[in-house]
């Protein structure tokens, strides 16, 4: 229920007394939808006042029923109020002053470009007109997206802190800054950073800091990562030099991302960090490099690179600039061979994307390497490989001519006796009766008609390839002469008196189709003496 009151007051009368008075207008208190209680100034008349007081009760019920805008009084500020309390938000949640300032000025810059006074002015397509005009005139396309994110953060603020439905610009998306690199970094190499930081070491004072100084500087850097605001609020009690794990520590307050981290540094790197700290005699809340806090860290390096005779901007207009120094630390540790989830660790970085595709520079040399160490191709498309060689070489058909070779037997005795009776053995070979064999037939056809000779020393075996009788399926016939010089063929396998020789020339020759010179031919050979 809402209250009509005066307020009362304590004042001064002319005897210098204080009085109570009460003022001259009405005052309402009443329960807003948010659930808070407020207090509304009204009119001098007491029923015009009550009529207000109803009314605001009225719409805090409908409020709290959900019938009725609840951002109708944000809706009435303007944007420059809403801005302030924005930058104040931003101090409060922890970040940087640096940051909330930048931020905060970025969006500001489209609010007032888009000559918005309240949130009812807002609109997307504004929004883009203008940074379109802003590139037209000059402004790369990166730059356009941080005006892009600054005044997205704004407008999602106003939604999350209860002052507008939704944000009407969330669906807006940055532009593709790869085709529009202003200032694109590049990685010193190790020659390149060695004759830097010898440059240095050898240069007279500039900037405040001596060449030596400078010289640890730009190893420091190299060597941690560490960021140029990280650098110039160092400490030399953030330093554990000593043992075998020597370490700096970097500040949450000085951190870019406001949490500690503790970083490990090399071995060497300690060393000359020591060495250099007994000659300066430095406390332990001493700053290393005390003059950088206001620097211009950029005209420090580029006079150092100048005397090392080292470009600025290489042909294809990548600079090196003092963040490089970064890049050039985390391009050497993906080189290095160490996962990229080491690399994302000491660069410190919350997504291995930015770690992998903004910080790490590799080039044509790098990518040829990594070719180099795969693990060997198999052949090709039109080499033979050795397995198919050494089967193409036993089984004969690798195109040699057989002169190159040799022979694959020995030759065999002929004689016009056998010694014995002729017989016919499993209906394949027959005798005459002069004891020779005048037949031996093999599917069907007769193969030869010259006597083979009984000599068993005489005859070799001609071993069959195992690969060979598998690869085909079928069996072998061997060419057989008993004791008594009896010849005839049996499978293969079967081994009679340890006399054995193969015919898988013979059959091979033989099969159907062939010409019958090649049969005598076949034969002869055989039967050479």
């Amino acid at each position: 229920m809402a209250s009509v009151f005066k307020q009362r007051y304590t004042a001064t009368d002319k005897n210098g007394e204080k009085v109570t008075r009460q003022s001259r207008f009405y005052y309402i208190d009443y329960k807003a939808a948010d659930g808070t209680r407020k207090r509304v100034k009204g009119f001098r008349d007491k029923a015009a006042t009550a009529q207000l007081a109803a009314q605001l009760e009225r719409e805090a019920e409908l409020g709290r029923a959900g019938m009725i805008d609840k951002y109708v009084e944000h809706r009435k500020r303007p944007l420059k109020d809403h801005l302030e309390d924005f930058k104040q938000a931003l101090m409060d949640k922890g970040n940087t002053s640096k940051h909330a300032l930048m931020t905060y000025r970025q969006a500001k810059t489209v609010v007032e470009g888009c000559r918005w006074a309240f949130v009812t002015d807002v609109s997307a397509s504004s929004v883009e007109n203008f940074l379109a005009n802003k590139r037209r005139a000059g402004l790369g396309k990166n730059t356009s997206n941080h005006y892009l994110q600054s005044v997205k953060q704004f407008f999602s603020w106003l939604k999350s802190d209860g002052r507008m439905a939704e944000n009407p610009l969330e669906h807006l998306r940055r532009l593709n800054a790869k085709t529009d690199v202003r200032h694109e970094r590049r990685a010193l190499s190790l020659e390149e950073l060695n004759t830097l930081v010898e440059a240095a070491e050898n240069g007279p004072v500039h900037h405040g800091l001596s060449g030596h100084a400078r010289a640890m500087l730009y190893l420091l850097a190299a060597s941690t990562g560490l960021r140029a605001e990280e650098l110039a609020t160092l400490r030399w009690n953030a330093l554990d030099l000593s043992g075998d794990s020597p370490t700096v520590t970097i500040w949450a307050g000085y951190s870019k991302h406001r949490r500690k981290d503790i970083l490990p540094l090399r071995q060497e790197v300690a060393g000359v960090l020591d060495r250099w700290r007994v000659e300066r005699a430095g406390g332990p809340d001493q700053r290393l490099f005390s003059t950088l806090k206001h620097m211009r860290w950029a005209d420090m390096l580029k006079r150092d690179l100048a005397v090392a005779n080292i470009s600025y901007a290489d042909s294809v207009g990548r600079v090196v600039d003092f963040h490089a120094l970064r890049h050039t630390f985390i391009t050497h540790v993906v080189k290095s061979g160490a996962s990229p989830k080491v690399a994302q660790a000491l660069a410190r970085h919350s997504k291995i994307t930015l770690t992998m595709d903004v910080y790490t520079h590799m080039g044509l040399h790098d990518q040829r390497k990594a070719l180099e160490d795969l693990p060997p191709l198999p052949c090709l498309d039109g080499c033979r490989s050795r397995r198919e060689a050494a089967v193409r070489l036993k089984t004969g058909t690798d195109d040699r001519p057989l002169a190159d070779t040799g022979r694959a037997y020995k030759k065999l005795t002929k004689r016009s006796d056998f010694g014995g009776p002729p017989e016919s053995l499993s209906g394949i070979a027959t005798g005459t009766s002069d004891g020779n064999v005048s037949d031996i037939r093999y599917g069907g056809k007769s193969l030869l008609r010259r006597g083979l000779g009984a000599k068993r020393q005489a005859l070799s075996a001609f071993d069959t390839d195992k690969a060979l009788i598998e690869a085909e399926g079928t069996r072998t016939l061997n060419l057989r002469i008993d004791s008594l010089g009896r010849a005839f063929v049996s499978p293969c396998g079967k081994t009679i008196n340890n006399c054995r020789i193969t015919a898988y020339e013979i059959r091979r020759r033989s099969a159907e189709g062939q010409t019958k010179a090649r049969r005598t031919c076949l034969a002869r050979t055989l039967a050479r003496a």
